[in-house]
């Protein structure tokens, strides 16, 4: 008999249990809001800023993406404004789709008990490979939350003509969410498909209502084809998201998938090792079940294991946010197994020492996830973005690799470039960006981590044009040096018809400065879009001739000053 002080405490691991699930919610959401921004969010954050403005993937910007993010986050973007900064809301929103998964693995887990249902978003939550880009602005992170979400409806009993809809209706969308999911969703649709052909709503089934798991799944499919089709878009859809995809896959610079699997493994073994003791046990289960196996309910979520990890493993650049669909599956396996070696302990005193042991894991786990903010997180970042609100106004174009600028028009087609990219298309890119440049009046530039891989003549126009501002923001102008052999004669290039200064001042009363045969007399001026004539009589010096930012305020180049917006993770 359990000793009545024991079942009190015992009592508490709901509680408990509960008050964990709170704590790492609190934590991911300061995560979402505060942790650095990686290079790849900007890219993502500045397509659903276009869909915002009516414009469509693949026909009107280079992107490779199911757009299923940009269309859903585009919203926020029309109901907020332009400000840059709003790339934090969509943060906040991408917090709606990582409590849609804990609930979906928690229902998962309904059938192993309330402990094994409780402790499965608590350990999807402790989890600092998945919670790290769960976080983010990334399609990945949307695809397995829809995925997650149709395998629990499936698994919901009693089934329901509406459960059997929403479970289509979800695994059809996280196909548009994500390439990734035609292949790991289609190792587990085609064993549905299976179910349905050959039982055909018979129970027991995998699918028991087949006409409205067909339904939802239709529904979302002519959706997205009625998309398609009043955008005009079929044919670049399927360049460049399969045909394009396609080559990428096979010429970008590989890597071994253990370069970010080992890692992870290495730094939580106990919650790998509880998911092997989940997933061995489940199985286990599941074979003794005999010819009923075939309609298991945890049929699907066991395929999926294996096809979420070989969706990671066979990509040749498999990096860090393609386990998200992984460690998604392995949550509720993670849970099991962790009730499995509660249900070891035989004793109330081992348990709650069991108990109290996972609870300082836990809080370990806790630590490893603050360790994600990185020192003042995305602070600089914020910055940064405020700082090009404050520079340029919506209609400003601004150029970088990524679309770090997040809702300002980009300059070219190629809004962003990869490795891949920048080597197949280097002639292009040498020869149209500069054009595009200033056929747009593109007026600041954001330097980012691609800068480097560049063409040479691009990145010397980009030099000789834009003047930094900082290490992070360059603003369009131009240098002139003075030597004291004679007067200086050049050309300034004016990117558009706008107010333009000279800098420093003091060259003004030094010696004389013309454009275009007009003597400058005021620090500020005017000019028209194109060429204009230069020339400086005085002794030697350097000045330049810049850009006047939105707010108005002059400023000095500060070259050399080292670059801190661009994060790769």
């Amino acid at each position: 008999m359990i000793d009545p002080a024991w079942a009190r405490v015992l009592r508490l691991g709901p509680v408990l249990g509960f008050v964990a699930l709170g704590g790492f919610g609190v934590q991911v959401l300061r995560l979402a809001l505060h942790k650095a921004f990686s290079i790849d969010e900007f890219q993502y954050a500045h397509a659903a800023w276009l869909v915002s403005r009516g414009q469509v993937p693949y026909r009107d910007f280079f992107e490779v993406h199911f757009p299923l993010v940009y269309q859903v986050l585009a919203p926020l973007f029309s109901l907020l404004g332009d400000a840059p900064l709003n790339v934090l809301a969509l943060r906040a929103a991408m917090l709606v789709p990582l409590a849609g998964a804990c609930v979906a693995v928690a229902v998962l887990n309904r059938r192993e008990g309330r402990v094994a249902a409780l402790l499965a978003p608590v350990l999807l939550l402790s989890l600092p490979p998945f919670v790290r880009f769960a976080t983010e602005v990334r399609p990945d992170a949307l695809a397995i939350a829809l995925f997650l979400g149709a395998l629990a409806t499936l698994s919901a009993r009693p089934a329901t003509r509406v459960k059997g809809f929403a479970a289509g209706a979800l695994l059809a969308a996280s196909v548009w969410g994500s390439q990734k999911v035609l292949f790991y969703g289609g190792a587990v649709g085609v064993v549905l498909a299976v179910d349905l052909v050959l039982r055909r709503g018979r129970a027991p089934a995998l699918v028991s209502t087949p006409r409205a798991f067909l339904a939802g799944a239709g529904t979302v499919l002519a959706a997205v084809a009625a998309y398609l089709t009043v955008s005009g878009s079929w044919a670049a859809w399927w360049r460049w998201c399969f045909a394009w995809a396609s080559e990428h896959q096979r010429h970008y610079p590989g890597f071994s998938p253990n370069k970010y699997l080992l890692p992870a493994l290495e730094e939580q073994p106990w919650l790998f090792t509880l998911a092997a003791l989940g997933f061995v046990a489940t199985v286990r289960r599941w074979w003794r079940s005999g010819s009923a196996r075939w309609s298991d309910l945890d049929l699907p979520l066991l395929l999926a294991v294996p096809a979420t990890f070989g969706s990671y493993a066979l990509q040749r650049a498999p990096f860090p946010y393609s386990l998200l669909p992984f460690l998604g599956v392995l949550a509720p396996f993670m849970a099991r197994g962790a009730v499995e070696v509660l249900g070891w302990l035989r004793s109330p005193p081992a348990q709650v020492a069991g108990a109290v042991a996972l609870a300082v894991l836990l809080a370990v786990q806790g630590l490893r996830l603050e360790a994600l903010l990185d020192g003042d997180g995305n602070a600089r970042q914020r910055e940064v973005l405020a700082r090009i609100a404050t520079l340029t106004g919506p209609e400003d174009v601004v150029y970088d690799n990524s679309g770090g600028y997040v809702s300002r028009p980009h300059a070219h087609f190629y809004f962003y470039t990869d490795a891949y990219l920048r080597g197949s298309e280097a002639a292009r890119l040498a020869r149209e960006v500069p054009e595009a440049l200033v056929a747009t009046g593109c007026v600041l530039r954001v330097d980012d981590l691609r800068t480097s891989g560049l063409p040479p003549t691009l990145r010397r126009f980009l030099s000789e044009h834009y003047q930094p501002l900082d290490g992070d923001l360059s603003l369009w102008g131009q240098r002139y040096e003075v030597s004291g052999s004679g007067p200086l004669e050049a050309r300034f290039l004016a990117v558009r018809e706008d107010r333009y200064f000279v800098e420093p001042e003091s060259i003004l009363s030094r010696g004389a400065l013309f454009i275009d045969g007009a003597r400058v007399t005021e620090p500020e001026f005017v000019l028209s879009r194109g060429e204009h004539s230069v020339r400086y009589e005085g002794p030697g010096s350097r000045f330049h001739l810049l850009w006047l930012p939105r707010d108005g305020r002059r400023w000095t180049p500060r070259p050399g000053l080292p670059p801190t917006y661009s994060r790769l993770f």
